[in-house]
């Protein structure tokens, strides 16, 4: 397999000093990482382009330019090098060198959690989930737009819009869409036909909306006449390998054998969009599914309200009376931490009594909500951190009071 570093020539040969100002002892750590991560992703697009046949920003992917993001991460620890007087790095093969190791054991010292310190950039020869999600939460420029998954939020919303014609209606389309990611990691070719039927409308190019979205999210596998997977039986992810426990971080489940009827063949999940959207999103639906259970006359769900404003909201009405209670919440399961609070905002368009920032069950540990809180705390104001298990129980509760007053 081609590594990341097939992408560029690198030259291990020793660096001028870089320009710029000189390290001050309060610069960002957490911005230095996250533009290297930038710089990963943009490395791994660019390859990715090269084995497509694309000249990635009209240039050679031979010619061994690096990204903005990693020339500027690159200057930015080269500078905690100099202030701790620690000759290193000398170049870019140092620095791809130590992404293989946890951060905590680099040549420099990182102010960073003693958590996000045990994590490292590359795995083997992937980006880490740690990588990912600091590539997707970084303040960049150079990459942002061609990371896969914002194309596919962009195809997404693309064709919810062009599939209604009321907000209503966009509405409905945008909540289906963003559900077949979690629900739907796997589709046949007849259930393609089935939704781009149900959702007709075609770009520019008379294409479906909905058909580019599926070649922007999946990859097309062969398989005339049918075809039988081994997926999970909870998130239905595939598990090709030998594995009879799912390994996506937070689903118990456990390998199935799933049969599906096909004309030519089926549709996988891109990396990108598991790791974006599907596994992430596992969180969203187990809440959804535990608030479904709960009397519909005492208890609303609301999915993705405002076009993923927030990732719910739960609605409370009293039969009979035309009053009702709004909770918001935002679900996340994100391995750090600290770049979750960082990046975590608060939109206050939608009106509610309660708002929520509800993490996954197996992220929720002391150290995590510590610091979680110490990244929110006096920037974000008005939202309460619980685990997913605490605010089921808490919207339980709240429905059974109002029952009791009805």
């Amino acid at each position: 397999m081609a590594t990341i570093l097939s992408v560029v020539t690198l030259s291990p040969t020793a660096i001028e000093m870089p320009s710029g100002p000189k390290r001050d002892v309060a610069v960002d750590d957490y911005l230095t990482v996250e533009l290297l991560c930038a710089g990963l992703a943009k490395i791994r697009l660019d390859r990715q382009h090269a084995l497509e046949g694309h000249v990635p920003d009209g240039r050679d992917p031979s010619a061994g330019l690096l990204p903005r993001a990693w020339r500027t991460g690159f200057t930015r620890l080269w500078w905690v090098g100099h202030h701790q007087s620690v000759n290193w790095p000398q170049d870019d093969l140092d620095v791809l060198a130590a992404c293989r190791l946890p951060l905590g054991e680099w040549p420099v010292r990182l102010a960073l959690s003693g958590a996000d310190l045990d994590q490292s950039l590359l795995e083997g020869d992937e980006l880490s989930e740690f990588s990912e999600q600091a590539s997707a939460l970084a303040a960049k420029t150079d990459v942002e737009a061609e990371l896969v998954e914002n194309q596919i939020f962009a195809q997404l919303l693309a064709t919810a819009q062009a599939n209604g014609r009321t907000e209503e209606e966009v509405q409905r389309a945008y909540v289906e869409l963003r559900l077949m990611h979690i629900r739907n990691p796997v589709l046949s070719d007849l259930d393609v036909l089935r939704r781009a039927q149900q959702m007709p409308a075609a770009g520019t190019s008379g294409e479906p909306h909905f058909k580019q979205l599926v070649h922007t999210a999946y990859r097309f596998q062969q398989a005339p006449g049918g075809a039988a997977l081994r997926v999970c039986g909870s998130c239905g992810n595939p598990m090709p390998g030998v594995d009879r426990s799912c390994q996506v971080p937070g689903c118990q489940g456990s390998a199935v054998q799933k049969s599906l009827r096909t004309v030519e063949g089926y549709w996988v999940q891109h990396r990108a969009t598991r790791r974006f959207h599907h596994d992430p999103g596992l969180v969203e639906a187990r809440i959804f599914d535990a608030i479904n259970t709960l009397p519909k006359d005492l208890v609303r769900l609301e999915e993705y309200p405002g076009l993923d404003a927030w990732d719910g909201a739960v609605w409370f009405r009293q039969p009979g009376s035309d009053q009702a209670e709004c909770w918001l919440f935002d679900a996340k399961d994100c391995v750090s931490a600290t770049l979750l609070g960082r990046r975590f905002t608060c939109d206050r368009r939608l009106r509610a009594v309660h708002r929520f920032l509800v993490m996954a069950n197996h992220r929720a540990t002391p150290a995590y909500f510590a610091d979680l809180g110490r990244e929110l705390d006096g920037r974000v104001n008005g939202v309460e951190v619980v685990d997913e298990d605490t605010f089921i129980r808490r919207v339980t509760k709240r429905s059974r009071e109002v029952g009791q007053h009805a």
